[in-house]
């Protein structure tokens, strides 16, 4: 009798044990796709939109894919084509995102030192992001975007030829 309570005790905890554990699978693929939505620029320090000649907004489309642990982004529309490499990094339900390689380096002045983005785990209650920014960045070091993963949305400020281009769309 001692043995069947010690196994509906030993079962009841498990259940419980299993019931409670959070859920961290964030499944990073959902973020390839296609993104359309728009840019805007900060041209000669004057807030524009890419505007078509009939007055309303071109859309900007965004194409995500994932490369390994990283994503390749390819941002166009009729004035504006450009393609970099990003690292993901949990932060919470969403994902940010953080230059790569050389872009890094001419960014931050100093080398990533490649801890693995997604590939980093969780440290404690310290997300990925959190984790990243201590141990890569300094104070007032500027990222430039992410994804909101509940509304399949994302956004990124592109530098480019000391310009900045904002995209920010939503996942088709």
């Amino acid at each position: 009798m001692k043995s069947i309570i010690k196994l509906i005790y030993l079962s009841l905890f498990i259940t419980i044990l299993i019931s409670c554990e959070k859920n961290d699978d964030l499944n990073i693929s959902e973020v390839s796709g296609t993104y359309v939505g728009t840019l805007s620029t900060d041209v000669a320090g004057k807030s524009i939109s890419a505007k078509s000649t009939s007055g309303l907004e071109d859309p900007a489309t965004a194409e995500i894919t994932m490369v390994g642990e990283q994503i390749q982004v390819h941002c166009y529309n009729d004035n504006f084509d450009t393609t970099l490499m990003l690292d993901l990094f949990r932060n919470n339900e969403d994902l940010q995102v953080c230059l790569t390689g050389n872009d890094f380096e001419e960014m931050y002045g100093h080398m990533s030192a490649d801890r693995g983005g997604m590939n980093g785990g969780m440290m404690g209650n310290t997300s990925q992001w959190m984790q990243h920014l201590s141990d890569e960045h300094e104070q007032g070091d500027q990222h430039f975007g992410g994804f909101d993963m509940s509304q399949n949305a994302f956004e990124y400020t592109f530098n480019v030829d000391g310009n900045e281009y904002h995209f920010q769309g939503l996942k088709q």
